[in-house]
């Protein structure tokens, strides 16, 4: 009996220290609430509703006025508060990246009944003021948009600031994985990469991303520069964060067909002079995406959030 005990929790710590070796993915979004004359409003309600599946979390402004979502999945999302003897004030299309501590900054609640609500519809680019990272983002529009030959979204971080140029495989993950880029000026091998919180780098090898995913299936790419939190240093450089795609109420889909060839090509000059035809060079990319909520209708899921 007690070597299993011993057993068992040798297995839990085992467990803990493999899941501990994960970065998170999640987001933050905090603010305070205030009336016309800038006094913290405490108790106030605020909830927040997720634009893509209709998920919604609440909670209340503390005593200091101040309210923070932890754990939040990157996204779009309309922010609501209410307080008796104001306004309801709401506001949409707040944009949330991966690894981001977004501030909403000071919400100020304006005297009236409740049936008027204050609706914010479109504000200026928010400015990162509630942590010191430094970060780039390749948004989806960015990744369905911008063709790269192999299809690997490293080959598009050369986008980024400070991203040393490097030739793109011909194929997602190219022979053995993709090579990381040097970040910054810093070495290629130091650099970590994670999807959705897991590590992808090679255990062999760390120069080497061996956990490549199809481009079809990432939302966005967060890279963290530096003066990142503690929970993101595995290692002494750049830490680039995929982010996969979730899913929401609506249908929808793409297809594709990317055809490389070499009557494409040009032929180089000696080539020519000496009659040697252009190397083959042949490659076709076939695909489709499906994507919506899962539900039988009058059965199962049937509000489909």
């Amino acid at each position: 009996m007690r070597l299993r005990n011993v057993a068992a929790v040798t297995l839990s710590v085992l467990l803990w220290c493999t899941t501990s070796l994960a970065q998170t993915v999640s987001s933050t979004i905090t603010g305070t609430i205030v009336d016309p004359s800038g006094q913290v409003i405490p108790g106030a309600s605020v909830t927040l509703t997720s634009e893509a599946t209709g998920e919604s979390r609440s909670t209340v402004s503390n005593e200091v006025g101040v309210f923070v979502f932890s754990a939040l999945q990157p996204g779009r999302y309309t922010l609501k508060v209410e307080s008796g003897g104001f306004r309801p004030y709401q506001r949409t299309g707040i944009n949330l990246s991966a690894n981001e501590r977004l501030s909403v900054g000071e919400i100020q609640l304006q005297l009236g009944p409740v049936t008027e609500t204050v609706n914010v519809e479109a504000e200026a680019a928010v400015i990162q003021v509630a942590s010191t990272g430094h970060s780039a983002l390749l948004t989806s529009s960015q990744i369905e948009m911008i063709q790269v030959r192999g299809r690997d979204v490293i080959s598009l971080l050369k986008l980024l600031p400070g991203v040393q140029y490097t030739s793109d495989p011909e194929a997602p993950g190219g022979a053995y994985g993709t090579s990381m880029p040097n970040i910054q000026g810093m070495r290629a091998q130091w650099t970590a990469i994670s999807t959705d919180g897991v590590t992808g780098n090679d255990l062999g090898n760390a120069l080497v991303n061996s956990a490549t995913v199809n481009m079809d299936a990432i939302a966005e790419v967060k890279v963290l520069l530096n003066s990142y939190q503690a929970e993101y240093g595995r290692n002494g450089a750049a830490m680039i964060n995929v982010v996969t795609k979730s899913g929401g109420r609506e249908f929808h889909g793409s297809g594709y067909w990317y055809k490389r060839h070499e009557m494409f090509n040009a032929n180089a000059f000696f080539n020519n002079l000496n009659n040697v035809p252009k190397a083959r060079y042949r490659y076709n990319t076939l695909g489709f995406t499906v994507g919506g909520s899962f539900y039988i209708p009058g059965k199962l899921n049937v509000n489909r959030d």
